[in-house]
């Protein structure tokens, strides 16, 4: 089932996201009224993986690169409305 995850991170956002992004996490996903969705900057979406296992990679990244996980969600991305956004430059 797909989720996404809303973190906030004191630093290491790039680094962060790229680990995440090798687990198989997004940052945009086709839409139907949009082209393409694109997620506020510290959202992330996975197609297959369960909320508590997005939390649990979180975790594990977070302390592998030394910062902390200051907040966290993950819930299951099901009944939605999203406004288009543009990539981030």
């Amino acid at each position: 089932m797909a989720i996404i995850i809303t973190y906030d991170i004191p630093s290491k956002h790039r680094e962060f996201k790229e680990k995440m992004f090798e687990l198989g996490y997004k940052d945009s996903i086709q839409g139907t009224v949009c082209k393409i969705i694109y997620f506020p900057n510290t959202t992330l979406y996975h197609a297959s993986k369960s909320a508590e296992t997005a939390r649990k990679d979180a975790q594990a990244i977070t302390r592998a690169l030394g910062i902390s996980l200051e907040r966290c969600v993950s819930t299951i991305w099901n009944d939605w409305s999203a406004v288009c956004g543009e990539p981030f430059k």
